[in-house]
């Protein structure tokens, strides 16, 4: 997407060093006994519903995909863009991009080629666009690509993307690969007639580094090498991709030396993945913010006063050290501190209990004889609601209290995150909500801020409309000079936290757990850890 949502916590974990995107908590050792050469088992927490990339709609089905497929660029460890199946990254200074910001050129490697041996052309390129703007297919980002007016391709090696106007994340947005941005084979597409059931599904053909060998469903997937790969024959001969959806029972595998990767623990156990003999932990850095979300359209989160109050009670850094074992990073902003973006003098509301009681004083709300408060004879009462989650349970109940020491009564209601995603927050029937949500990279927010995408055209669940917003949105995707983009993302952060349509909380970090004799493994949290897996050695 790559823009990605998550309403369900994930387990995060701190990392301690400055200028890394990841630390090791241990040293890497020698062989193992219990390693079997050439062959890697990693675990994920879900299973996929499609091999196809341009129906895909998990994030879990991109992830895998990314080791099957290839996009024209990828992101690495640092979530720096690199080429995939492009040469190099288009851009202003080496022409890719051209001067009216219109017109994006990429030149493909000239010996990629399809896992069965056909050359991959730009035909490929134009054949996929196609497919992600046929109606007839369930494709998650239509309106992304729609920003495309049409797709030229003077010869097999050249892709030129001619654009409606300007947009400054087209280039991580589009044709990334994890992202929902691979690109599939017009040779063995070219004549279905119904792309949702197709057995490509099933049996997907791509350029990437490994091939599906066999997919055991809730159980394994089982990817083998490439020789063909075009960046040179990967090095492990066998990935085992192990569906384990239960942190515990993905700890007691680790420790019986099943896998050499476990991904996503929990920060309550990674002393207990540091005692596992021939191992070492890994902490990354994500896109991944959790936050309130406040339905503007109920009161009395029409009054801007009720939200600043709710944002001054809350102590993030307690937050972010009960739900997360004090290993999550607090969010003072919609980006996250090591983004190029972020500006530190944001107007973030500070934990002041004392002023958010103020504040509500202010706003007509007394306090009533058991301590909620009440105006116009209603009290300061309203539904919040969580994903059944332990992570969610836990930040849920420290907002519920910090809120109840200023007057106000939130009543808990856990929800499955299939039910909040796609019934509850389209709809706009709540109150309050504790959500989440996966970032690209780039810094635009548009689909979360921009009155145009109000649920259920967009993910703005809060139903937040700002013309200063929508407007300094648009001018910054308009432009490509990063400094530009930044004054306006400046305005942007500010005018959110003065608003606050959502409240920021933290951002989480993944840990793993990772064997010594695995080298290569660097995690990419925006996309897929498959990022380098031709790079990969057991």
């Amino acid at each position: 997407m790559s823009t990605m949502r998550f309403a369900a916590i994930v387990v995060a974990v701190m990392t301690t060093a400055a200028c890394s995107k990841a630390t090791q908590s241990a040293g890497v050792g020698g062989s193992n006994p219990w390693t079997e050469p050439g062959v890697v088992r990693i675990s994920f927490n879900t299973d996929v519903n499609s091999f196809d990339p341009i129906v895909a709609q998990l994030y879990a089905e991109n992830y895998v995909q990314e080791a099957i497929f290839s996009g024209l660029v990828k992101y690495d460890s640092s979530e720096n863009l690199v080429p995939d199946l492009a040469t190099e990254v288009p851009s202003l200074e080496n022409g890719g991009i051209s001067k009216d910001g219109r017109s994006i050129t990429y030149h493909l490697r000239r010996n990629a080629v399809w896992q069965d041996g056909v050359p991959v052309t730009s035909a490929d390129v134009r054949f996929t666009y196609g497919l992600i703007m046929d109606p007839k297919n369930n494709s998650p980002v239509e309106s992304t690509y729609a920003r495309i007016e049409r797709i030229d391709t003077p010869d097999p090696h050249t892709v030129v993307l001619r654009l409606r106007e300007p947009f400054a994340p087209v280039l991580s947005q589009v044709f990334c690969v994890g992202g929902f941005g691979q690109i599939v084979p017009e040779h063995v597409l070219a004549h279905t007639t119904d792309l949702n059931r197709d057995p490509f599904n099933t049996h997907p053909v791509g350029s990437g580094a490994y091939m599906l060998a066999r997919w055991d469903r809730g159980s394994t997937i089982v990817l083998s090498a490439n020789p063909r790969y075009f960046g040179g024959a990967p090095h492990v001969r066998e990935i085992d991709v192990e569906i384990i959806p239960n942190e515990n029972t993905q700890l007691v595998a680790m420790q019986s030396h099943q896998l050499d990767v476990a991904t996503q623990a929990r920060p309550s156990q990674i002393e207990a993945y540091r005692r596992i003999a021939g191992m070492h932990v890994i902490v990354a850095p994500t896109y991944l913010e959790d936050f309130i979300t406040l339905n503007l359209a109920h009161a009395p989160f029409d009054d801007v006063r009720v939200r600043r109050a709710l944002a001054m009670a809350i102590d993030r850094d307690r937050v972010a050290s009960t739900a997360f074992n004090g290993t999550a990073v607090p969010a003072t902003s919609i980006m996250p501190p090591n983004n190029w973006a972020f500006d530190p003098d944001n107007d973030a509301p500070p934990f002041d209990p004392v002023g958010a009681r103020r504040l509500l004083d202010e706003a007509g709300w007394v306090v009533g004889s058991d301590g909620v408060r009440e105006k116009d004879g209603k009290r300061l009462s309203f539904e919040f609601i969580h994903t059944t989650s332990t992570t969610g349970a836990a930040i849920s109940e420290e907002l519920q209290s910090a809120w109840h020491d200023i007057g106000v009564d939130a009543q808990l209601r856990s929800v499955p995150r299939n039910v909040i995603v796609g019934q509850i927050e389209p709809a706009g029937t709540f109150d309050a909500l504790l959500a989440g949500y996966g970032y690209d990279v780039d810094p635009d927010r548009s689909q979360l801020t921009e009155t145009r995408f109000i649920e259920p055209h967009g993910f703005n669940s809060a139903r937040y409309s700002s013309a200063d917003v929508d407007r300094w949105t648009e001018a910054a995707n308009a432009t490509y000079d990063r400094a530009t983009r930044k004054k306006y993302y400046s305005l942007i952060q500010r005018r959110l936290n003065d608003d606050l349509p959502y409240i920021p909380l933290d951002w989480e970090q993944f840990v793993y757990g990772v064997s010594d004799d695995l080298r290569g493994f660097a995690p990419e949290t925006v996309n897929s850890d498959f990022w380098n897996v031709q790079n990969w050695s057991i």
